[in-house]
C-alpha cells in the first residue's frame, strides 16, 4: 500500500516539474513576443497576485516609461491595453514565429497566458525598474 502511494506521489512530482518547465518556455514565449512589440524598451512590468499575472508598464533601459511604436499620432500597441487583446488582433509577423497556430486565438489573450504560466509554477524574477525594485521581465 505504502509503495502504491509513494509511486502517486512520485508522478505527481514529476508531473509538476514538467509542467514548471514548460511554464518558464511560454514565459521565454512572452519575453519575446514583447520585445518584438517593442524594440526600444528594456523591461516590462508584471503585475501578478491574487491568481493572475498581468502586464502593467513597458520602461526603458534609464527606468522610464515608455509607450511604444507610435504610428499617425497615436500608440499602436498601448502598454496598458495590449494584455487584454486577443491574439489574433496582434500582428502576425510577431505572434506567428513565437506562438504558431495560437496566433489566431480569439479568446486568448497575453494576460491569460501568462497567469497559466504564473499558476503552473513560472516566476517573473524581480529587479529595478530605475529606482523601484518590482517583479519584471528583461526585454533585452
Amino acid at each position: 500500500m505504502d509503495d502504491v502511494q509513494t509511486d502517486a506521489l512520485s508522478e505527481m512530482d514529476a508531473a509538476r516539474a514538467a509542467a514548471r518547465q514548460s511554464a518558464e518556455a511560454v514565459l521565454g514565449t512572452v519575453r519575446a513576443l514583447l520585445a518584438e512589440l517593442y524594440p526600444e524598451a528594456a523591461y516590462v512590468r508584471v503585475n501578478s497576485g491574487g491568481g493572475i499575472a498581468r502586464i502593467g508598464s513597458v520602461h526603458t533601459p534609464k527606468g522610464h516609461r515608455h509607450e511604444g511604436p507610435i504610428r499617425r499620432g497615436r500608440t499602436v500597441f498601448p502598454p496598458h491595453l495590449i494584455g487584454e487583446w486577443p491574439l489574433s488582433r496582434l500582428p502576425k509577423r510577431v505572434t506567428r514565429p513565437h506562438l504558431g497556430p495560437h496566433a489566431d486565438d480569439d479568446k486568448r489573450t497575453l494576460n491569460a497566458v501568462l497567469t497559466d504560466a504564473w499558476r503552473a509554477g513560472a516566476r517573473v524574477p524581480e529587479g529595478y525598474v530605475g529606482r523601484h525594485f518590482c517583479d519584471r521581465l528583461k526585454l533585452r
